[in-house]
């Protein structure tokens, strides 16, 4: 069930089935109950997590203020993946939007495949760059028009 799902995700639909079980035996599912907090924001992140079932909230804890949402991701889409480039801490706090069920795969797992399969290497790579890609260009639209907001007052 979980291997059809994941053909349908992005990252993994370049996949050939040897490459998706490959990715599968190194992950594991995870259900999380609303409120849930899957990432904290500093922790060390180790995993790329696909979500399956469910919403996943990603915020920034703002001080004195409390969580600002950045955005709720659906079934299919994931988090972690900076973390997975840099190494560094979690940039964000990831919470169970809903009660949702996730994938998660160690980034030493990912790295491992991506070093013994270079062709999976490649393709992991274009998927990550045309998801990052996406969301820069969102964060490029709401920081424009959060300056022209700030302009009217």
């Amino acid at each position: 069930m979980i291997q059809e799902f994941l053909r349908q995700v992005p990252l993994f639909a370049e996949l050939d089935d040897d490459e998706l079980a490959r990715v599968l035996m190194a992950g594991l599912v995870r259900r999380y109950p609303e409120g849930a907090l899957i990432i904290r924001e500093g922790a060390e992140a180790s995993q790329l997590h696909v979500i399956h079932e469910g919403r996943v909230r990603i915020g920034k804890v703002v001080p004195g203020v409390g969580e600002e949402a950045l955005a709720i991701l659906e079934p299919g889409q994931f988090f972690g993946e900076i973390e997975f480039f840099d190494g560094a801490a979690a940039s964000a706090q990831a919470v169970a939007h809903e009660d949702c069920e996730v994938l998660a795969i160690p980034h030493r797992e990912i790295r491992a495949l991506m070093d013994s399969r270079p062709e999976i290497g490649a393709k992991f790579l274009w998927a990550f760059a045309r998801t990052l890609a996406g969301r820069l260009r969102d964060t490029n639209h709401r920081v424009a028009s959060l300056l022209a907001i700030s302009r009217t007052f």
